[in-house]
């Protein structure tokens, strides 16, 4: 059984809750009016602060665990890695190339994708999460904090004449924790390592 409903129950109760608060500070606010023709008084002032920081510091956690929290792939309690290695295929357009590389005509990124073949199957992949290898360096700069299996890297690296994509991809494990930001079970995020004999097996448009 997936831990989400424990996510599920703490929404549940904390937008009851916040609901709760809102009627309570308007029912006690009209109940003081009426009593003492007055608006404020220190006592209630004093429980409606408390209660409003309860409910928020309830919801902005679940909130910071749902939409914020940062990916740890090294954290192997609540994150479960695998990776899936593939042989790049030659693809003729002119040129033989192993990897399309797609550029941006706005913004600030000049590539946002690339595509390779492989299996006999075409993939594209965001440029935000996969990177290219082409020289003696196998794990390129900005892949180098994912806990890459260097020795299984290397070995592909060597029986694919250069040529292959690493799919690296972490599953949430189904713990409390990942059910309180709805996420147990799911997958957490993919990242693509592309490597190429050379710079120019890498077709640009």
């Amino acid at each position: 059984m997936s831990w989400n409903w424990l996510g599920w129950l703490m929404w549940i109760l904390g937008i009851g809750f916040l609901g709760f608060v809102i009627h309570y500070i308007r029912v006690k606010q009209l109940m003081l009016i009426a009593k003492t023709k007055k608006r404020f008084d220190g006592k209630l002032f004093t429980q409606y602060v408390v209660m409003s920081l309860v409910a928020i510091l309830w919801l902005g956690s679940l909130v910071y665990l749902r939409f914020i929290q940062p990916i740890n792939y090294n954290d192997r309690q609540q994150v479960q890695l695998s990776t899936k290695y593939q042989p790049l295929q030659l693809h003729d357009q002119g040129n033989d190339y192993y990897v399309l590389a797609k550029h941006s005509t706005s913004g600030k990124r000049p590539i946002v994708s690339y595509t390779y073949w492989a299996d006999n199957s075409k993939y594209m992949v965001s440029s935000r999460f996969s990177s290219i290898s082409d020289g003696a360096r196998l794990i390129p700069v900005e892949a180098t904090s994912l806990p890459w299996n260097k020795e299984k890297l290397q070995k592909i690296d060597n029986e694919s004449g250069h040529a292959f994509a690493a799919v690296m991809t972490g599953h949430y494990r189904n713990t409390p924790l990942n059910g309180l930001s709805l996420r147990a079970n799911h997958v957490a995020s993919s990242y693509t390592l592309l490597r190429v004999p050379q710079e120019n097996m890498v077709a640009e448009h």
